[in-house]
């Protein structure tokens, strides 16, 4: 697109700098805490012309002459006050915020029929939600919700000015795989476009959308079960689906976000094929030795050593047939943890 382009990151990607002009990244973390990005992000803030944002960092903190897309996003990030918004026009799962784990056996007791999970307030990609036991540790104050049993689905959309939007597509979200390394809820990646996606799905993401008043790219988390949508978060932002959209559609979704944003209505291309998007974590301390290749992303240097549970790379696969990148898929995930170095 001709633009120069400074990007955050936890990691030093080797084949993101063939796209980025200057990767920030922290010297060390420990955690995935957003406020390291965005004070690595403050740093060249007035270096820069426009802003756009692919994750839940606190845009207030941000100049939002500068923003393109949504210019607040705190009462939406923050799931309580969203579940508040939301929960009496759309079906949600029931949540608490709560001080302790005393308040939460309390309420777990007028529901014996019912699971219940924990999750921070402001978080992504499932990271620190895990399901309730009287003995777990938490952050407080946190966030006590029912587990609702379905299908992890997304949608994804475009928002304009006049409050109408484009849905783009709906995705299957791949959550907590064991075959992946992952935690039970933790973000896995998407297959595009979901197969017999449910109508409602249009429905309710337009009217949020409308709530908010949103604009650009953004996306919307839900749970299907039969033929009941949960509403689970929202997403005001760029979303994870951003490859998966783009491989399928053959479109450039960062201009399209621009567009939307600016009020210009985006011609939406036909559907090409499916796309599996995967994210396999370190079962262990290591390094892998992997080099760039049309299906494997988002590489580390090869003296760099991946954490327990932390993302290796992405595998990125297209294919007219679905069935057909399932199977790459899978041969390309088998060579990964293949590469392992002891």
């Amino acid at each position: 697109m001709g633009y120069i382009v400074y990007a955050t990151s936890f990691f030093e990607l080797e084949d993101q700098k063939k796209y980025v002009d200057k990767l920030i990244v922290p010297s060390y973390f420990d955690s995935f805490d957003l406020t390291l990005i965005e004070d690595l992000a403050l740093n060249y803030v007035n270096e820069v012309d426009y802003i756009i944002f692919t994750s839940d960092v606190n845009i207030g903190r941000f100049p939002s002459s500068k923003i393109i897309g949504n210019k607040k996003n705190n009462n939406i990030i923050d799931k309580y006050q969203m579940y508040k918004k939301l929960h009496k026009n759309f079906l949600m799962p029931l949540t608490y915020k709560l001080d302790s784990i005393q308040e939460a056996n309390e309420i777990i007791k007028n529901y014996p029929d019912k699971k219940f999970i924990i999750k921070p307030i402001k978080g992504t990609g499932g990271l620190g939600i895990k399901y309730f036991n009287e003995n777990i540790n938490t952050v407080e104050p946190f966030l006590l919700q029912e587990y609702i049993k379905g299908d992890s689905v997304s949608s994804s959309f475009l928002s304009y000015k006049n409050h109408g939007i484009d849905m783009v597509t709906t995705s299957e979200q791949i959550i907590g795989s064991k075959m992946l390394g992952a935690p039970e809820f933790l973000y896995c990646g998407n297959i595009t476009p979901l197969i017999n996606s449910n109508p409602k799905l249009i429905n309710i993401s337009t009217k949020i959308s409308k709530m908010y008043k949103l604009l650009g790219s953004n996306g919307i988390d839900f749970i299907l079960q039969k033929n009941k949508v949960y509403v689970i978060e929202v997403n005001p932002r760029i979303q994870g689906t951003f490859e998966c959209i783009e491989n399928s559609f053959d479109m450039n979704l960062a201009q399209a976000h621009i567009d939307a944003s600016n009020d210009i209505k985006v011609n939406i291309p036909n559907l090409q094929k499916f796309t599996i998007k995967l994210v396999p974590y370190s079962f262990e301390d290591a390094k892998y030795n992997l080099s760039e290749d049309s299906y494997i992303k988002d590489i580390s240097p090869k003296n760099h050593i991946i954490k327990k549970g932390f993302p290796i790379s992405t595998i990125l696969i297209s294919d007219r047939i679905l069935e057909n990148a399932m199977i790459k898929s899978e041969i390309i995930r088998k060579k990964i943890y293949a590469n392992l170095i002891k």
